[in-house]
């Protein structure tokens, strides 16, 4: 008996489902929180489907609550790279875009291909991915009361003192968080490995290393550097219509954002201390066809796809091996 097929589109907040049943697609949405988990796992047992072959796209850790619910109440569960998802739709030729079609393509994909089954993260890439989700919510927390600070006016001293101290104490908050980041590494071999690669290359710090061991999907679903430039969104798009428009090629930012942000400021401290991204970066400004923050975002490309290498190889960052053409 053929296991039915469920895909999923996952957003920040809900979960959209999609399945075929008596010949029929049926789509569903529920919250991406535990009860929606609890909520959706119910509807499966209601709707008298036993075990699902559950697909879904890597979305950092959007999708890793509903995939862990699903795979301990026993149903397959695959995790997919986005952008395979987005190519079969085109071939689908499916104009609309919408998260109830998403879930279609997806749940079409998954029947189709039968991708592999998805092993859930270690406890420790758990606590990471928790951690990180917990760190960002402060960071956010610290630059909101920062600017709310700086915009009280007059002569508010009391207003002004309880906005500093809400910042020192988001700032503490994510010192405290760091160090729980930190040692939760270390405790790990296998991420503590992963950590020293990472070290390992100009320009990268324990923060960006820890966004890419909780954020970046293993071999399971990345398996190239092109796959990881597109996960994060920094693959170029062009935009043309006949001969008439041809504007600028863009990065496409359908991709994850919080590993694009991370990758930023590293990104510019490499252009300076990174053999092989200093030498990326003079080529382009020599060439004079882009502008500095196209240029900025090459070399976001670049350092993320020498993350990638040393993680995929497991040796340490070598320039002269970065720069080869």
């Amino acid at each position: 008996m053929d296991v039915p097929a469920l895909g999923i589109d996952v957003s920040k907040d809900t979960l959209d489902v999609n399945v075929i049943i008596a010949g029929k697609p049926l789509g569903k949405q529920f919250a991406n929180a535990d009860e929606g988990y609890r909520s959706l796992i119910g509807w499966l047992k209601h709707r008298k489907l036993g075990q699902v072959h559950v697909c879904l796209e890597a979305t950092g850790r959007y999708s890793l609550g509903v995939a862990l619910a699903l795979h301990e109440a026993g149903h397959i569960v695959s995790i997919v790279n986005p952008a395979q998802i987005r190519d079969f739709a085109r071939t689908r030729l499916g104009r609309n875009k919408s998260d109830k079609a998403d879930a279609a393509h997806i749940r079409e994909y998954g029947a189709l291909f039968s991708p592999p089954p998805w092993r859930p993260p270690s406890p420790s890439l758990r606590r990471l991915c928790d951690l990180q989700a917990m760190r960002a919510g402060f960071v956010v927390s610290k630059v909101a009361w920062q600017n709310r600070a700086s915009s009280i006016g007059g002569d508010d001293d009391v207003a002004r003192a309880l906005a500093n101290a809400t910042v020192v104490h988001f700032a503490a908050q994510i010192a405290a968080v760091d160090q729980a980041i930190a040692e939760t590494i270390d405790h790990d071999d296998d991420l503590r490995g992963k950590r020293d690669l990472l070290l390992s290359i100009d320009g990268v710090g324990e923060t960006l290393a820890a966004v890419i061991l909780a954020e970046l999907p293993g071999p399971q679903v990345i398996t190239s550097s092109v796959q990881a430039v597109a996960y994060a969104g920094l693959n170029p798009r062009q935009f043309q219509s006949g001969s008439s428009i041809n504007h600028p090629t863009r990065i496409s930012k359908i991709g994850n954002a919080v590993l694009r942000a991370a990758l930023f400021m590293p990104a510019m401290v490499a252009m300076r201390h990174n053999a092989a991204v200093a030498a990326l970066a003079r080529r382009l400004r020599e060439r004079g066809r882009l502008t500095g923050k196209q240029i900025v975002v090459a070399a976001m490309r670049k350092l993320l796809v020498i993350c990638f290498g040393v993680l995929k190889s497991g040796k340490p960052f070598d320039a002269t091996i970065a720069m080869a053409p």
